[in-house]
């Protein structure tokens, strides 16, 4: 799986799916590598060096997995990472900016991308060509494929053309429930519901959709049958409220303009009072991002919090003025270096119907305080932490 965002969650839905009809999965990728179900172990990569990628897809094969998934980044598509390995299928979520300090340009960023579909398959034929066809670029890689080559396309969006595709969605707190449709021979309509949130996951389903139907050729009854069961990553929009006191806090990794967007689009549709946003950037990383990512929360949040992320080598303060500097209403957000104290005072001050969105760092237990600087910090722990204690100080 490559595109801008998507990887992580399109490949641990799938492997959750897999292990529940009954193969063994195993995953590479952000989250670190792992058979599925065991710790993951941090590599530091989201496709580790070739060296390293072979070497953990011997021993999960040692282990008995019979499927691996694996987020191939646009790094890794321009240095080769995956050589040797053969592929069964490969999909593209989207292309939107990121990684422009590595690549220069978006135009040499894509084409780095769209080497996702000339990686090789087994015995000579190409793999399944995935990708979604609410993506501009996607689609426009897809239908310049050779006529012979095998190809699914996707949607949640009424794209023409898509074989497996959402429709009628309806969003609740509790929840997304859709129509899924493929239009295969043995295809047809099941009304499925996630308890993921936002469209962008609905998304993420349909490509784990077309992987069990294509490849792994299950009944498309067998494949909706386990999405109720699918959970998100750790980090991926993922939700803490211990009662119904409290306020909910999502904890989600996107750090690009288009990730934010999505993740408080998707949360605007859930009905909640306020949104009350706590975001920063990287450091030294792609600093082009980061007025539209500062309007993309401004726009979309009630209340703003300006934080750190990993700032690197580059000062903190320089970071935060430039988010500031790109809003339509720069005093307006409240500006809170320390991530921890951001956090609490975000939680403190929302209700129990409101949501606190905590963007950028999703399951990284760690976090960068100064060039080669790391503190132990979790943004689900601290969120939990800080609900516990308020939630203590209530019963008193």
């Amino acid at each position: 799986v490559t595109g801008t965002n998507g990887k992580t969650s399109t490949v641990q839905l799938l492997a959750q799916a897999w292990e529940l009809l009954g193969r063994r999965a195993a995953t590479i990728g952000t989250l670190g590598a792992a058979m599925h179900g065991d710790e993951l172990t941090l590599n530091g990569y989201t496709t580790p060096p070739v060296t390293r990628l072979h070497e953990l897809l011997a021993g999960f094969r040692d282990r008995g997995a019979t499927r691996v998934g694996l987020e191939v980044s646009s790094h890794a598509l321009e240095e080769r990472r995956a050589a040797g390995v053969e592929f069964d299928a490969v999909h593209f979520s989207n292309l939107t900016r990121d990684h422009l300090d590595y690549h220069g340009s978006m135009e040499h960023y894509a084409a780095q991308k769209a080497k996702i579909y000339d990686l090789p398959g087994k015995a000579g034929a190409a793999p399944l060509a995935i990708g979604n066809l609410d993506d501009d670029f996607v689609r426009s890689l897809l239908e310049r494929l050779p006529a012979e080559r095998a190809r699914v396309g996707l949607s949640s969006r009424g794209a023409a053309g898509a074989e497996i595709r959402a429709e009628g969605l309806r969003f609740a707190i509790t929840g997304t429930t859709f129509d899924l449709i493929d239009e295969a021979p043995d295809g047809g309509r099941v009304t499925v519901t996630s308890p993921l949130i936002g469209r962008f996951n609905v998304d993420n389903l349909l490509a784990a959709v077309a992987v069990l139907r294509r490849v792994d050729r299950v009944p498309l009854a067998d494949a909706a049958a386990v999405i109720p069961s699918l959970q998100p990553p750790n980090g991926r929009m993922w939700r803490i409220r211990p009662d119904d006191s409290l306020p909910t806090v999502v904890v989600d990794a996107g750090h690009t303009p288009d990730a934010m967007r999505q993740a408080l689009s998707a949360i605007q549709e859930y009905g909640f009072g306020r949104v009350i946003s706590v975001f920063g950037a990287t450091g030294s990383r792609d600093a082009g991002k980061r007025p539209e990512m500062a309007r993309a929360v401004e726009a979309r949040s009630d209340v703003v919090i300006v934080t750190d992320d990993d700032v690197h080598d580059e000062p903190g303060d320089e970071i935060v003025a430039q988010l500031l500097g790109a809003m339509a209403d720069p005093g307006a957000p409240t500006v809170i270096r320390d991530r921890a104290a951001a956090v609490e005072h975000a939680i403190r001050l929302a209700g129990p119907e409101d949501v606190v969105m905590l963007l950028g760092k999703g399951h990284e237990p760690m976090q960068i305080v100064a060039d080669h600087v790391e503190i132990p910090y979790s943004d689900i722990e601290t969120a939990q932490n800080v609900l516990a204690r308020v939630a203590a100080e209530r019963r008193r």
